[in-house]
């Protein structure tokens, strides 16, 4: 397995460690995304169902990451596609209750979103294989709307005057919804 949590790495990789340090993050990315879609579910579903959203566009990603990885000619164990179950991580689950628990949890979130953004902007950086150019340019646009919906979901949250009530009953995926689909894309070349 790749990881490039703070790996930063100054040459080309070779296109087997690139894809599967893009697979493994993405595959990481998808697993954080549900997780978040599960623990909103008590506080609010339109959070929850944005979480779900983009957890979608992660496992939309890791196929098009496997697609053009076979592409290219790397091996198919380079780059499986996820199983159901998440790996085991140091984290319990913790259902979120109020809205000082949900600023955290989004907070957290737009911080790894932050992260998911520096991490597909080195990969595209580090890239020397042209038939990945247009896939990792496209990852990187993506991460940044995804952080971009993020923060704005913070500041709508972060308001003094709005109740608890208020906030968890806002169907906030009509309005992210269609932002969250339009980072699906197709990598041509």
């Amino acid at each position: 397995m790749y990881r490039l949590d703070s790996l930063y790495l100054s040459t080309a990789l070779a296109p087997e460690e690139l894809m599967g340090l893009a697979i493994d993050h993405e595959r990481e990315e998808m697993h954080r995304y549900r997780y978040l879609a599960f623990v909103f579910l008590t506080f609010g579903r339109g959070i929850s169902r944005l979480m779900a959203v983009l957890g979608i566009e992660c496992e939309r990603r890791l196929g098009e990451l496997n697609r053009v990885a076979c592409e290219v000619g790397l091996s198919p164990t380079c780059v499986e596609l996820p199983c159901g179950t998440p790996p085991a991580s140091g984290d319990s689950l913790h259902l979120i209750n109020d809205r000082s628990h949900a600023l955290a949890t989004l907070r957290k979130a737009e911080a790894r979103a932050e992260h998911a953004v520096r991490v597909a902007e080195h990969l595209h950086k580090v890239n020397a294989t042209p038939a990945v150019q247009s896939l990792l340019a496209g990852v990187v646009g993506q991460k940044q709307s995804e952080r971009h919906i993020l923060q704005e979901l913070i500041e709508s949250y972060d308001m003094e005057f709005a109740t608890d009530a208020q906030l968890a009953s806002c169907p906030w995926p009509r309005g992210w919804l269609a932002g969250a689909k339009q980072l699906h894309f197709s990598a041509s070349g």
